[in-house]
């Protein structure tokens, strides 16, 4: 099941990472994000699928630090450079302006603890 999961995340990353770079017709994806920020979902779902498939600890936990870098870079993105109203859809029942600082609010505290994780998995790498 593991190694099922892993194929799925590294073909699906590779197809997220092909529409962006326009590869796929445009009938097929329509994009609310930058293509930069869509590609690199995509190599954040390869990378995923690659840290599954790792079977040396090293390997895993460097391929675990990127990761975790790249979240807190996208998440971050989300805090800082996301239109407005980029969550309002999804909680209909909050004010849209207390809704926008509440998401900013969240992406940002994911972001920092993401950043956090990956300097945890720095450290662990290099003991």
């Amino acid at each position: 099941m593991g190694k099922l999961v892993a194929f799925v995340c590294l073909f699906g990353g590779v197809a997220v990472c092909a529409a962006s770079l326009g590869l796929l017709p445009e009938d097929y994806v329509i994009f609310e994000a930058p293509r930069a920020v869509v590609f690199s979902a995509g190599v954040v779902s390869v990378l995923f699928g690659t840290l599954l498939l790792a079977r040396d600890h090293r390997a895993s936990d460097a391929v675990a630090t990127i990761l975790l870098l790249s979240l807190a870079a996208f998440t971050g993105w989300l805090t800082f450079y996301a239109p407005d109203g980029t969550v309002e859809a999804y909680l209909p029942f909050i004010p849209s302006e207390v809704n926008d600082a509440l998401a900013r609010l969240l992406f940002g505290l994911g972001a920092a603890a993401t950043f956090g994780m990956a300097v945890w998995a720095v450290r662990r790498l290099f003991r």
